[in-house]
């Protein structure tokens, strides 16, 4: 009985003491959490390690846009200049070198003509880019109108009256003379020598009068001359085969000219070209995309970014902040995409990239081993 209630006791202060215990122990972890630093997000290294890789994110993803958009143009240029050659943009500096040889260049300037045209058969000439003669035949038109209908009026060139309806009393006789172009035998544009063709591909048109009494004395006496043309006839009365004959000249303006270079000479090429004013490469080559602009302004914003990126990864690894090595790891950086896509279209370039690469990595890892010397220097003294 007396072990009973020993045992009876003891089991009630274990029930006593429990509650006690418990209570003293949530008090200490109370104690120990309001002890607790609270965390302080400043001092981790995850915020500057997310901004740092988002930010170089950025930096690439704008480096790739950038690069692409210029390789596509100048792979467009190239497919336009032919292999092994390039559109080169001389603008109003053309000067001839051997190493324009076979480059399709854009010149723009005032064409001067060093030997004016001349016109053998009529001895007519002028100090002009191109002399045009333009020859008309008083002759038969079909006219329909429901019905055909026919009249005798000026017809350039010559009207196949063999296509008539009713031919028959309508024939129209050969023309005796051809209409003409003649460009000037040697045009300078800065310093190369247009070719005929190209010259040929100048626009304009300006009257120009004939000079009657150049005339050979044959054609003196089978033409006459009324308001700066040649008739064969009474101009004022003409006949069924009468000729005209009008001269036109295209007169020196700015021109733009692509074309292909020949030593000293432009020469045509399938895609050349000549209009007149300053025009750009897109109005000459319509089926280049679009000129990219602010290549350099992109590619600094990415270098910027780029850097800023390894500053706060730098941040990140508790190392001091050296104003050199994030400019020099992120050109670095930024010098990975333009190797990798501009060294298969130019090797030179790319071969020249991965110089300028290797050498920001060289000078970024002596800006990382620096405060490892300095200390052990420190350490030494």
């Amino acid at each position: 009985m007396l072990r009973r209630a020993r045992t009876a006791g003891d089991a009630g202060r274990r029930g006593l003491v429990k509650p006690a215990t418990r209570r003293i122990r949530k008090q200490l972890q109370r104690q120990r959490k309001a002890a607790r630093p609270a965390r302080d997000w400043r001092g981790s290294p995850w915020p500057w390690r997310i901004g740092g890789m988002l930010l170089l994110l950025v930096a690439l993803l704008l480096s790739w846009r950038v690069e692409s958009t210029a390789l596509r143009y100048q792979q467009a240029l190239r497919s336009v200049a032919g292999a092994g050659a390039s559109v080169v943009n001389l603008g109003r500096h053309a000067l001839p070198s051997k190493r324009l040889q076979g480059d399709l260049v854009r010149v723009v300037g005032m064409p001067q003509v060093i030997e004016s045209p001349r016109d053998p058969d009529f001895n007519q000439s002028a100090n002009t880019l191109r002399l045009r003669r333009d020859v008309a035949m008083f002759q038969w038109q079909q006219v329909n109108v429901g019905y055909p209908i026919y009249e005798l009026e000026w017809v350039h060139g010559h009207v196949d009256s063999s296509a008539f309806t009713r031919p028959s009393g309508h024939a129209n006789p050969p023309l005796p003379i051809p209409s003409k172009d003649f460009p000037a035998p040697r045009v300078r544009l800065h310093g190369f020598i247009l070719d005929a063709a190209l010259v040929d591909l100048i626009p304009g048109h300006d009257p120009h009068p004939v000079n009657a009494t150049a005339l050979p004395p044959n054609l003196a006496a089978t033409f006459r001359e009324y308001e700066g043309d040649l008739y064969s006839g009474d101009p004022q009365q003409p006949r069924l085969g009468d000729v005209r004959l009008r001269w036109s000249t295209v007169p020196p303006q700015e021109i733009t000219v692509l074309a292909r270079v020949d030593g000293g000479r432009l020469t045509p090429a399938p895609d050349s070209g000549v209009q007149l004013g300053d025009r750009g490469l897109g109005d000459l080559l319509p089926q280049l995309p679009p000129r990219p602009y602010g290549l350099w302004v992109g590619r600094v914003i990415g270098w910027l970014l780029a850097a800023l990126s390894v500053a706060l990864l730098l941040r990140a690894w508790k190392r001091g902040i050296d104003p050199v090595l994030p400019l020099t790891l992120g050109a670095a950086l930024m010098l990975m995409i333009p190797v990798l896509l501009w060294v298969t279209f130019d090797p030179w370039l790319g071969l020249g990239l991965l110089a300028l690469l290797l050498i920001a990595l060289g000078t970024a890892w002596w800006r990382w081993r620096r405060p490892a010397r300095e200390t052990r220097e420190t350490r030494e003294t």
